[in-house]
């Protein structure tokens, strides 16, 4: 259900980091909540190699997964900060849910600072025994203590990183979110891919 990729190397997780902040500065922005900025569409401000090695990790993914490329392939980068509201302190993913309950889907996820358990990691629940499979419970959006009622079926576990580039790709019918941050801030790309021409409709949202 998961796959690690090689780091992405530092300059190259700079310069994301860098663009985002000048694009943020200028209010160019697709989605702004109290504790996650993100902007869609971001192939549209790096240069074609570095997508090109993104969109190829993610696709490389895709047949290990599912035995198919992609059909349509945009790259998302986020900022998620500690909210000066704790209500809407949520994390990245706005809580515990699956990206879709029947259509298989999976994404690509490279962290551009280094992340520890503070700061916000990529969390998901794995089932215990193959009878809770992905699909259990039969819900996409889950309570804030999912964790703890599905504690009897699922271990959690949380992805972190001493350093920044780490990549991992992922089937997100799983249960995951991004823990909320206790402090500091973490930068992420985000490879979505979808099989046919649904994922234009994140492509025009900036």
């Amino acid at each position: 259900m998961i796959i690690y990729h090689n780091n992405l190397k530092n300059d190259v997780c700079k310069l994301i980091i860098n663009k985002f902040d000048d694009l943020n500065q200028k209010q160019i922005i697709s989605q702004k909540k109290n504790d996650d900025i993100r902007i869609f569409g971001f192939e549209k401000f790096l240069e074609k190699k570095i997508t090109n090695l993104l969109f190829d990790i993610d696709g490389k993914s895709s047949i290990k997964f599912f035995k198919k490329k992609p059909f349509n392939q945009t790259l998302m980068v986020n900022k998620i900060f500690e909210s000066s509201e704790k209500n809407f302190n949520l994390g990245s993913g706005g809580g515990w849910h699956r990206d879709s309950y029947f259509k298989k889907q999976f994404k690509t996820i490279f962290y551009l600072t280094k992340v520890n358990i503070e700061n916000g990691p990529f969390t998901y629940l794995e089932p215990k025994l193959k009878i809770f499979s992905r699909f259990y419970p039969i819900k996409t959006r889950l309570s804030n203590d999912a964790d703890e009622k599905l504690n009897f079926c699922s271990n959690k576990i949380s992805i972190t990183s001493e350093q920044p580039g780490l990549g991992f790709s992922i089937i997100s019918n799983y249960i995951h979110r991004g823990i909320p941050l206790k402090k500091g801030v973490r930068y992420a790309l985000t490879v979505y891919s979808d099989f046919n021409e649904e994922i234009e409709n994140l492509k025009i949202k900036i």
